[in-house]
């Protein structure tokens, strides 16, 4: 029935299909995994147990709506959002492209969502409750497109949400934001690392804090980065969010790609960040993640973490459970006792 329905969904515009699974889910409608532990791909990062390495990236439970169903498909970890200060509805439609020969998705939604308010309700009264201590959510947080001081959003959105989450993302790389991505200049992002971990003083917090980077930042840019992440200790970077590099494909369509033709990028950037940290900053992989050997390869390269979205799209809703199982079999294979001990290992 679900891989029939899932057939279905693929067959219809692309962001109807995401609606409609959202509702499916929120309805209970997923399957029934037994999801079983294995402690060669359990970790602890910043005091928290990953049951596994596999996360699911923000932008599919933009409203933290479907927390709880989620857990269930087997991912170890949920990142919701982004969230925005107010509501807001995004860049015009049709905003979501399915490129399904490129295994790939390209999208200029532009940080819709229905607000801090609501998705903080969300989180405290649907889904974030005692069944699922044994899980990991994260709230990635951005600004309303009108907002003309990123610090102004970012501080109420970070003094809403650390109480209720188990890490923060900054996103400063959408490439559907306007001005977003120059965030990621060295000047301007050392301030907004340096502002955003003292209000975590401030408010006697000690959550992880995130910044989601661009692949499309100039090697300048990494140095820069890497240097402002280690001088501040910052807890770990995401690396990537979308793309606008279109070199692998013949396509002109605008927003961000997703996908297998991310693959290579965002891996050429976990391992150039792994190298400039010297691996003392943690670092979560994403982009082009189809198969479990796909996660050994950024985890060789120095990712600790990986998320993934595309392919959970393409594949469906049996396919986290999946790639636990393979993943966890070649470990075995491999010989290692724990995951932890490939990260870095071809960096």
């Amino acid at each position: 029935m679900y891989k029939l329905a899932h057939f279905f969904l693929s067959k219809i515009e692309p962001e109807l299909a995401h609606k409609l699974s959202i509702l499916g889910l929120r309805a209970g409608l997923h399957p029934k995994i037994k999801l079983k532990d294995n402690d060669s791909l359990k970790q602890i990062i910043w005091g928290r147990t990953f049951k596994t390495p596999i996360g699911l990236s923000a932008g599919f439970d933009k409203n933290a709506e479907v927390i709880s169903p989620l857990f269930k498909l087997g991912f170890s970890y949920i990142e919701v959002g982004t969230v925005t200060p107010l509501a807001q509805k995004g860049n015009l439609k049709p905003r979501i492209f399915r490129l399904k020969k490129e295994k790939a998705i390209i999208n200029s939604l532009g940080f819709n969502n229905i607000g801090l308010k609501a998705v903080k309700k969300n989180i405290l009264e649907k889904n974030f409750n005692n069944l699922f201590q044994d899980r990991i959510l994260g709230v990635n947080i951005g600004n309303n497109k009108n907002t003309i001081e990123i610090l102004d959003d970012l501080k109420v959105l970070f003094e809403n949400l650390y109480s209720c989450s188990d890490y923060i993302t900054v996103n400063l790389s959408s490439p559907n934001t306007p001005g977003l991505r120059d965030n990621l200049k060295s000047n301007n992002f050392e301030k907004i690392v340096k502002s955003i971990y003292k209000l975590r003083e401030d408010n006697n917090s000690k959550i992880p804090i995130l910044f989601k980077i661009s692949p499309d930042i100039t090697p300048e840019d990494k140095k820069d980065i890497a240097l402002i992440a280690l001088a501040n200790d910052v807890d770990g970077l995401i690396l990537t969010n979308t793309t606008l590099d279109r070199t692998k494909l013949n396509i002109s369509l605008k927003g961000g790609l997703s996908g297998r033709p991310l693959f290579d990028k965002s891996n050429e950037l976990i391992r150039d960040f792994y190298a400039l940290t010297s691996g003392k900053i943690k670092l979560i992989g994403v982009g082009g993640i189809f198969t479990s050997e796909d996660i050994l390869t950024k985890m060789q390269y120095g990712a600790s973490l990986i998320q993934l979205y595309t392919s959970f799209v393409y594949q469906g809703p049996y396919f986290i459970d999946q790639l636990n199982k393979d993943l966890s079999q070649i470990i075995n294979e491999l010989g290692y006792k724990n995951i932890s001990e490939v990260i870095g290992s071809m960096a």
